[in-house]
């Protein structure tokens, strides 16, 4: 049993599917797995654990108790600041990782683990748009995107190519998102926007890595 407020892990799922227009998958809550029983998987803290046996593949997801105390003490659906946003961003990211997966089995794409970190990250990043907007009416700090994605910090326990995976998926959506703000973002373009985004997140791959190298910098 979680500790995280009432329905807000449904919330981030409904969003994120409504961002690129998926149809409802099966929830995520019904896949959270409590940390303590976590203990025996791989990694540590929030994560996303996948195995496969032959076409079968079975999914789990860990939230870290940190991340469900923060959130249950400051509801992001309320108020989403500096002292909730790094725990809502864990969060997301988890929830991203579960969706994209059910949406790959669904069509029998194949997905890479960078990619999956970097749709994650592009996926934090619109969710924190989606709900930084709502909140103050429709707008969004230039400094969101330097907070998300510069004042980072890696587990020095992650392997070195652990590391570079998270650093070059950092990297490759920054570069993706400060295109996103420039071009839709700031011109409040939000229909453009959605278009652009649904697009990217069809793309294989090799696509999206081919997207964001086309892009000004």
């Amino acid at each position: 049993m979680t500790e995280l407020p009432e329905g807000l892990v449904d919330d981030v799922q409904h969003s994120l599917e409504s961002l690129h227009a998926l149809d409802h998958e099966i929830p995520v809550t019904d896949f959270l797995i409590p940390e303590e029983e976590a203990a025996p998987y791989p990694g540590g803290g929030s994560r996303t654990l996948v195995t496969q046996e032959g076409d079968a593949v079975s999914l789990g997801v860990v939230i870290d108790r940190s991340v469900q105390t923060t959130l249950s003490r400051s509801d992001p659906r309320k108020r989403l600041d500096s002292s909730n946003l790094e725990p809502f961003c864990a969060l997301t990211e988890e929830v991203s990782h579960f969706v994209y997966l059910l949406y790959c089995a669904r069509f029998g794409r194949s997905t890479t683990r960078l990619e999956l970190e970097l749709q994650g990250e592009v996926d934090k990043y619109l969710t924190s748009v989606f709900y930084l907007s709502l909140q103050n009416e429709g707008a969004v700090s230039t400094r969101l995107r330097e907070q998300l994605f510069k004042n980072v910090h890696f587990d020095e326990g992650l392997s070195s190519e652990d590391q570079d995976r998270y650093r070059t998926a950092n990297a490759l959506a920054y570069r993706y998102c400060s295109y996103l703000e420039h071009s839709f973002l700031r011109a409040s373009r939000l229909s453009d926007l959605s278009r652009e985004t649904r697009r990217f997140y069809r793309l294989s791959p090799r696509e999206k890595l081919e997207r964001i190298a086309t892009l000004d910098a």
